[in-house]
């Protein structure tokens, strides 16, 4: 994107002080000027177009919402861009989260077709009772909580690894799986063993 002028940054900001004012036309006059350049941004972080439009959207809609919060001393393409770097970051996390969910619920349906195997048919039923079970109650868990377990018990990552994934600290980690494991215990008979180091 060229670097926009000096006339160019007064305009923007006028159109998002006419915005703030309620003046929608001024707004989509930022929206035109700007939708191209950040749907082309959000591609090449997304990889995928229809992503890269819905960022796009989301990305006028907070902006929208905080025209309010501008802080002039930045550039509106530098506000704008911000947006939607954030918005690409929260759509890699949801996807992230998926991809566990994913693994998980792959890894849980190998276990019980390894308990399949097992001889003692009363014995294959209350496993995967069981597992059926513990399965539900990580999916209850809240994100904070879920992540970490998911990556360190059923990914067997160690901590350091899940820390980097999650932008956490080793120790936010351990107390994460730690708490996750306790409400996991209150709410089942099951214990969960941590794999990570």
């Amino acid at each position: 994107m060229p670097q926009p002028t000096d006339t160019d940054e007064q305009s923007d900001r006028s159109l998002i002080q006419r915005a703030a004012g309620q003046d929608d036309h001024a707004f989509t006059l930022l929206m035109r000027k700007f939708k191209l350049p950040l749907y082309r941004f959000a591609l090449r972080h997304v990889d995928d177009p229809d992503d890269a439009e819905d960022i796009v959207q989301d990305t006028f809609v907070a902006a929208h919402r905080n025209l309010g919060r501008y802080n002039p001393k930045y550039a509106v393409s530098t506000w704008l861009y911000r947006i939607t770097l954030n918005k690409c970051r929260d759509l890699g996390r949801k996807r992230k989260t998926r991809k566990f969910l994913l693994r998980m619920t792959s890894k849980i349906e190998d276990q019980v077709t390894n308990l399949e195997s097992d001889d003692n048919p009363e014995q294959q039923m209350l496993a995967q009772n069981e597992l059926g079970q513990l399965s539900k109650q990580i999916a209850n868990l809240p994100d904070a909580l879920r992540a970490p377990l998911i990556l360190c018990v059923i990914e067997e990552m160690s901590h350091g690894e899940a820390a980097k994934i999650l932008g956490i600290s080793v120790k936010a980690v351990e107390t994460r799986i730690y708490r996750a494991r306790k409400t996991l215990g209150k709410r089942t008979n099951m214990t969960v063993k941590d794999t990570g180091h």
